[in-house]
């Protein structure tokens, strides 16, 4: 059972959305509000989730959505098959196999621009560290770990490190999402072709880039995300 549930808690970080509150395991996340469709496209009242957690099973309820149904303020409902297990399964496995081929070798190169217009290169930056975080709007792991992200970037306040937040959302939905969330990274819209580069499969991912322009950290969401990453940043200052 406690593999069931780590395998479907790995599953909700790719598709893992709600409004008001997410469930996956024992962690809760607040949301912002939307409107949840189930498969048949009925509209779910947030206060009866419970009850579908009973009728469909433990683990077995998770949340996915579109650019498209972003912009609506959309969020599907899914039921959890062994089949998605599987196939979540198998990207954790090339993942981990794609990150293990990246580490200490050069970090794939990428000019993006973050949220004033500003032009942001990684080839630019070297002789930097730089910490990247990709994530997404409505990504509930992402935003928990925000605030201890944003400690991380204050503990290195005028320090030869760059934290870049690339969000695979247009510059339009950020703007929407800062006005109720802080994140205290530059963050850089519009990275979808960019996490392609870096075989993002998963989201919130963060990656420690070295003064050489070589990937010495990959991680996923962590309860230690700060100390995990302020660990590999003081090898590298």
């Amino acid at each position: 059972m406690k593999a069931f549930h780590q395998i479907v808690n790995a599953l909700s970080l790719l598709l893992a959305f709600t409004a008001g509150a997410q469930t996956t395991g024992k962690t809760t996340y607040k949301m912002p509000q939307a409107t949840l469709l189930l498969p048949d496209g009925r509209v779910l009242d947030p206060g009866k989730l419970d009850s579908l957690y009973k009728v469909w099973g433990d683990g077995r309820v998770s949340f996915m959505h579109s650019r498209e149904d972003d912009e609506k303020g959309i969020v599907r409902v899914i039921r959890v098959t062994d089949e998605m297990i599987q196939q979540q399964l198998d990207r954790e496995h090339k993942q981990k196999l794609a990150f293990a081929a990246m580490l200490d070798n050069p970090a794939p190169d990428f000019e993006l621009k973050d949220m004033q217009g500003n032009r942001w290169s990684l080839q630019e930056l070297r002789g930097k560290v730089v910490v990247l975080n990709f994530w997404f709007t409505s990504c509930a792991p992402c935003i928990q770990e925000m605030p201890a992200l944003n400690k991380l970037v204050q503990s290195y306040n005028g320090k030869e490190v760059v934290f870049l937040a690339l969000a695979f959302n247009d510059a339009k939905q950020v703007n929407t999402f800062l006005q109720t969330h802080s994140f205290n990274y530059t963050i850089l819209p519009g990275s979808g072709e960019v996490d392609k580069k870096y075989n993002i499969s998963s989201w919130p991912t963060s990656i420690v880039i070295d003064k050489e322009g070589n990937i010495k950290k990959i991680m996923n969401s962590s309860p230690k995300v700060r100390e995990e990453l302020e660990a590999v940043i003081n090898t590298l200052k």
